[in-house]
C-alpha cells in the first residue's frame, strides 16, 4: 500500500523518523520507560474544544481555565484513548492533556513491546484510530436533517463562537479506499514530539505542565501585551525573535550581567569573594528599577539570573535556541514573563564556530542591548 493509500483509508504512516532534536538516539524505544508524547493537528486546527474559565477563578470550580470538549474531543478521552492499553496492554496511560489544538499523553511502557513494534508504533495506531473518528463524525454529522441540533448541544465544526475552517477532500486517485469522497486528511501532523522521563522530580513537573496547560493558554490570552511573540525584532544593526515584555526595552536603565568563568587567578569566579559583592549590587540596582540583561551562560551570570528569578526582578536574557511561532519557555520563565519581568531574545545569527566563541557573541549583543537607543518591531510571521 502506498503513503498515499494509507492515509486515504486513514492510516497514518510509519511514525519512526523525526527531526533530530525530537527522538533520543541513543534510547531504545521498545523497552520499557515513561513519555511524555505530543501530537498537534494538522494545521493547527482547533477541533478538540475551547478554553473557558479565567485565570482569576478559584482552582477545583468551574470558573479555573480548562478545556470544553468538543464531539471530537470527548470521543477521543471517552474511547480513542482506552484503545491504547486494550491493544497494548504492557503500556499504561498515566496522564491525558487535552487541549484545542494538540493533545499531551504521559505514557508508561511497563515491559517490553511485542517483536518488530514500538513507541512510533502504539502513537501511529492511536493516530489512525483518532483519524477515523473524525472522519466519522464528519459523516455523521453530514447525515443529519437540516437544523438538527448536535449530539449534547455541542458541534463537531465549531468550537466556541470561532468556527473551525472545513477540511476539504485532498483529491481523488484511481485505487482510492476513501469511495466517493476521494482523499480525506488525516487528523495530525506527520511525526511527534517525545520526552522521555529520566531524572528524579522530572515526573512530577511534567504532570504539573500538563495540569497547568489551559491556565497558561489563558493567561497569554488576558495578557497579550506581556506575552508578545516578535518574530522579526531589529535592536540596532541585529535582528531577533523575543517573547515576554517588550517595554523592558524601553526602560533606559539596562545593565550587563557578565562574568567569566574563572578569574585571574584560574579560580572559579562564582567562588570568589569579588562574585559575591558584584551580585549583591547588580540585584540591588534590579530592585531600584534597572533591567538586567545576559545570556545567563557561566555559572556567576546564571547565579544572578537565579535570584533575578526569585526575587521577581526585571530581566532580558538572550539564549543561542531560536524561537519559533510555537516555542515556549520553561514554566517558571513563563510566569516571569507573563508578570511582566521578563523579556527573551534570541538572535537570528549567531556568530562564532565553537561555544566559547558564541559565548562571547551573546556577551557583546547583551552589551549592545544595554546601549540601544532604537529597536523597530515587525509584523512578519
Amino acid at each position: 500500500m502506498t503513503r498515499e493509500e494509507m492515509m486515504a483509508a486513514g492510516l497514518v504512516p510509519e511514525e519512526t523518523k523525526h527531526n533530530g532534536h525530537r527522538r533520543a538516539h541513543f534510547h531504545d524505544y521498545n523497552r520499557p520507560g515513561v513519555y511524555m508524547i505530543t501530537m498537534v493537528t494538522e494545521g493547527r486546527q482547533r477541533l478538540f474544544g475551547q478554553i473557558v474559565g479565567h485565570t482569576r477563578g478559584a482552582k477545583g470550580t468551574e470558573e479555573y481555565p480548562h478545556l470544553l470538549c468538543s464531539v471530537l474531543g470527548e470521543r477521543i478521552l471517552q474511547e480513542e484513548i482506552a484503545k491504547i492499553s486494550k491493544f497494548y496492554k504492557m503500556v499504561e496511560v498515566m496522564k491525558v492533556a487535552l487541549m484545542p489544538d494538540h493533545i499531551h499523553l504521559l505514557l508508561n511502557v511497563r515491559g517490553k513491546l511485542p517483536e518488530g513494534k514500538h513507541l512510533g508504533t502504539v502513537i501511529r495506531g492511536f493516530k489512525t484510530g483518532c483519524t477515523r473518528a473524525w472522519w466519522q463524525l464528519q459523516d455523521e454529522q453530514e447525515g443529519q436533517p437540516s437544523g438538527e441540533a448536535q449530539p449534547s448541544g455541542k458541534t463537531l465544526g465549531t468550537v466556541g463562537e470561532e468556527t473551525v475552517p472545513e477540511v476539504s477532500p485532498l483529491g481523488s486517485s484511481k485505487g482510492s479506499s476513501g469511495g466517493s469522497k476521494g482523499w480525506r486528511p488525516v487528523l495530525f501532523e506527520a511525526g511527534y514530539h517525545d520526552r522521555i522521563i529520566i531524572r528524579d522530580g522530572m515526573l512530577e513537573n511534567i504532570c504539573r505542565y500538563m495540569d497547568e496547560n489551559p491556565f497558561r493558554a489563558r493567561l497569554r490570552e488576558e495578557r497579550p501585551n506581556l506575552m508578545q511573540r516578535r518574530l522579526h525584532l531589529w535592536i540596532h544593526d541585529r535582528e531577533y525573535a523575543a517573547f515576554g515584555n517588550l517595554f523592558l526595552l524601553k526602560n533606559p536603565d539596562r545593565i550587563q550581567v557578565f562574568f567569566h568563568r574563572k578569574n585571574k587567578q584560574g579560580v572559579p569566579t562564582h567562588l570568589t569573594l569579588e562574585y559575591a559583592q558584584d551580585k549583591e549590587r547588580l540585584l540591588k540596582r534590579a530592585e531600584e528599577g534597572a533591567v538586567l540583561v545576559t545570556p545567563g551562560i557561566s555559572k556567576g551570570e546564571k547565579g544572578v539570573v537565579d535570584a533575578a528569578l526569585d526575587d521577581h526582578l526585571p530581566l532580558i536574557l538572550l539564549q543561542k535556541e531560536p524561537i519559533s511561532e510555537y516555542w515556549k519557555p520553561s514554566q517558571e520563565r513563563f510566569y516571569a514573563c507573563a508578570a511582566g519581568r521578563l523579556l527573551i531574545l534570541a538572535p537570528w545569527q549567531m556568530e562564532g564556530d565553537s561555544d566559547y566563541a558564541r559565548f562571547h557573541s551573546l556577551n557583546d549583543l547583551a552589551r549592545d542591548i544595554c546601549n540601544a537607543t532604537d529597536t523597530r518591531l515587525l509584523n512578519l510571521s
